[in-house]
């Protein structure tokens, strides 16, 4: 019911003329149709006998009239694949795979013989307006064919769909599920055995198993997990993999952006972003503002907006809730830090030598024989892991240059960055090769579960 509501309301603001003119259409509108009612091989006569030349969607057209243009539509998309079509729609995700896959064979018109194209600074110089364009798709070892089909309104939206062929329908779901899950693929992140099985246990391992036993017992069925740490020690990794674990498992996830939330919260609809359709994770990327101490910081609206999201006035069921954040954790609001929204903290400090070696180890092959790794590693003391993969891409730039592997003009680079940057003030490397004048974080435990 949640999501009803809140598509009605987009629908209200969005189209609120388009609706009163949608519901008048509806009615009957001529003594035919008040008549006996048609045999239904009696409509598809009609349908056929009545397709339109021209396709324009108006904001005061009626449904069939919207039906009408969308069967043409396919038609023509059947007419150019030279067999009945199937429509479909693809999510932006999907849509980015199929678009880098897609070698352009043939466009035409709908109303016309040539299709309207615009010219513009995008990457491929031009885009579809008005019109159908022909594609071979190539997914793995397979090759479909699909078509996309653009029909105007009369304002900036679009009646906007692909098709395919009805023998290639289901092939082409499987190829785009293959596809789609072997780029999200993500490694589990580098860190102990024991932080990457607790970080399992109270996200996938919730999902797929706590929220039984909550609910059994009348216990709240969501999680507030915080991940806490420097940037560059393996948040962002960590919460990739967390991705790719949901999208494995069949969970959804949602990914809120600092910027993401201040946009909803001026327009009023933050509460949308803490909600999903089914169970799954809703991650908080640098949450720093919204939660931090207000004893310590000036209050603002967007904190209370935050807290009062978190909570909500439903019951949520099935979702954890991931922040991640750079800030202390003496420094964030206890509001937010108290048992029943947050109950799992983890630390990611700086890596010791063991995972510096794992990291180093997980490098190109190439790379790692040409390396003096126990140098490397001793070198490497008090870097994040964002700092020592720097130093790999000083490697491969020197290689690339120098046709050599070269740690010691590597690590000159890196070094020589950094202290540029101390100098101009500027926020980066800072570090020295030991880690001596290194701004250091409070020891802080692995996990902390309340």
């Amino acid at each position: 019911m949640n999501l009803l509501r809140r598509i009605a309301r987009r629908i209200a603001t969005r189209h609120g003329s388009r609706l009163q003119a949608l519901a008048s259409s509806l009615e009957p509108t001529c003594p035919e149709r008040e008549s006996a009612p048609r045999r239904r091989s009696d409509s598809r006569e009609r349908l056929a006998a009545n397709l339109p030349a021209k396709i324009y969607v108006r904001a005061d057209m009626s449904l069939s009239q919207y039906q009408l243009d969308h069967v043409r539509c396919l038609q023509l998309a059947s007419e150019l694949l030279g067999e009945p079509a199937r429509p479909i729609d693809f999510d932006w995700e999907v849509r980015r795979l199929v678009e880098r896959s897609v070698r352009l064979e043939t466009r035409r018109g709908i109303a016309a013989e040539h299709a309207l194209v615009r010219f513009g600074a995008c990457e491929k110089g031009h885009s579809l307006q008005m019109g159908l364009e022909r594609y071979r798709c190539r997914l793995g070892e397979h090759t479909f064919r699909l078509v996309s089909v653009v029909a105007p309104f009369t304002d900036y939206d679009s009646h906007a769909f692909w098709a395919t062929p009805e023998s290639e329908y289901l092939r082409l779901y499987r190829a785009l599920r293959r596809e789609l899950r072997r780029e999200l693929r993500q490694p589990p992140p580098i860190m102990r055995e024991e932080q990457r099985r607790r970080l399992w246990d109270n996200t996938i391992g919730f999902l797929h198993h706590g929220r039984e036993l909550l609910s059994r017992f009348g216990v709240a069925q969501k999680r507030g997990v915080l991940l806490l740490g420097e940037p560059g020690n393996g948040k962002t990794t960590a919460c990739r993999w967390l991705r790719y674990e949901c999208s494995r498992h069949g969970f959804g996830w949602r990914s809120v952006s600092a910027e993401a939330f201040e946009e909803a919260r001026s327009s009023g609809e933050a509460h949308e972003l803490f909600e999903l359709d089914r169970p799954g994770v809703v991650v908080f990327d640098d949450v720093d503002m919204a939660v931090r101490d207000r004893g310590q910081f000036d209050q603002c609206g967007m904190q209370s907006t935050f807290l009062g999201g978190l909570d909500g006035l439903e019951t949520r069921c099935g979702v954890v809730y991931l922040f991640t954040s750079n800030a202390r954790q003496s420094s964030l609001d206890p509001a937010f830090l108290r048992p029943g929204r947050i109950d799992l903290v983890m630390s990611f400090p700086r890596p010791d030598a063991d995972l510096r070696r794992r990291l180093i180890e997980s490098w190109h092959a190439e790379i790692v024989c040409q390396l003096e790794l126990e140098r490397l590693i001793a070198e490497t003391e008090g870097c994040s892991f964002a700092e020592v993969d720097e130093i790999k891409k000083l490697l491969v730039l020197g290689y690339v240059d120098q046709e050599r592997w070269d740690l010691d003009a590597a690590l000159h680079g890196f070094r020589e960055s950094r202290n540029a940057s101390n100098k101009g003030g500027a926020i980066g490397f800072q570090l020295s090769a030991a880690g001596a004048d290194r701004k250091q974080w409070p020891a802080a435990p692995a996990a902390q579960t309340r």
